[in-house]
C-alpha cells in the first residue's frame, strides 16, 4: 500500500507534478504495483519509468495537451477503481465528459 500526498493509504496515486507531467505512483522495486494495475496504466497511455536501484513510476508521454492528459488519467482512474484498487486522484485531472461513468473523488481523498 502506498501513502498518498494527503497521508492516506492507497494503491496508486495519480497527480500532475508541478507544471509537469501526469504521474501514476505507488510501487517500487521492493513492492511493485500488481501486474494488473501496471497493465491498466499502460492501457491508458502511461509509460513506465525507472530510476535505479529502487524507484519506479508511470507517466503520461510528452506531447499530450491538458484535455488529452485528463482523458487518459480519468480512464485510468475508472479502470483501476473498477478493478478494486484504491486510487488517490488529483481532482483537477478529472475529465468532466466522463461524468456518469465515474464519480470524481473529493479533493485529497482516495477513491
Amino acid at each position: 500500500m502506498h501513502i498518498g500526498r494527503d497521508g492516506e493509504p492507497c494503491h496508486i496515486e495519480i497527480f500532475r507534478r508541478w507544471r509537469g507531467p501526469v504521474i501514476a505512483d505507488g510501487g517500487d522495486d521492493q513492492e511493485p504495483l500488481p501486474e494488473k494495475a501496471q497493465e491498466l496504466l499502460k492501457a491508458h497511455g502511461f509509460v513506465e519509468h525507472q530510476q535505479p536501484p529502487l524507484y519506479r513510476w508511470y507517466e503520461l508521454p510528452p506531447g499530450l495537451n491538458t484535455v488529452e492528459e485528463n482523458v487518459h488519467a480519468t480512464g485510468a482512474l475508472e479502470a483501476l477503481t473498477e478493478a478494486g484498487y484504491r486510487v488517490a486522484f488529483d481532482p483537477e485531472l478529472y475529465d468532466a465528459a466522463s461524468k456518469g461513468r465515474t464519480n470524481p473523488p473529493a479533493p485529497g481523498s482516495c477513491a
